[in-house]
């Protein structure tokens, strides 16, 4: 049986799972467009762990330019 493109991206794959939880949250996050990133998460997710005052001077500047 012939080894097909499929296979070949099937064990990359495989291969990828074992080494993507080695690197750091830098190195695998790098290259990636930071909107789909973001898309992943809720609002509440993305806003949780930010501080309050950047967030309401945020909305602020927000409310001042629209």
């Amino acid at each position: 049986m012939a080894y097909t493109y499929e296979d070949m991206q099937r064990e990359a794959r495989e291969w990828l799972k074992g080494y993507l939880p080695q690197l750091d949250p830098k190195e695998r996050l790098e290259g990636l467009d930071p909107d789909d990133v973001l898309k992943r998460f809720d609002p509440e997710t993305r806003l949780k762990g930010l501080d309050p005052d950047l967030i309401e001077a945020w909305l602020n500047k927000q409310r001042r330019d629209h």
